[in-house]
């Protein structure tokens, strides 16, 4: 595995793993209750012009999170 690295500076279409949750309780809480939690795999499926917002795709689910957002996901990328 290469070393973790935060969501928002992963390339694309990459499989990776999430290693950790950042930021507040809040913000921490809202990606667990989206289920993004440590584990998981995840893979950005694409980015609109200025890199915000960000299209992932989580447990079989696309959704769209803020580059903040995203800066508070640390990832690995799986071999």
């Amino acid at each position: 595995m290469q070393k973790d690295i935060t969501l928002d500076a992963a390339a694309m279409e990459q499989e990776l793993k999430v290693t950790e949750i950042q930021g507040s309780n809040a913000q921490k809480t809202k990606m667990l209750q989206m289920g993004i939690t440590p584990g998981t795999s995840v893979r950005i499926l694409r980015r609109a012009p200025m890199a915000d917002p960000v299209e992932i795709k989580v447990r079989g689910t696309r959704m769209v999170l803020r580059r903040d957002e995203c800066h508070n996901i640390r990832v690995a990328g799986v071999e």
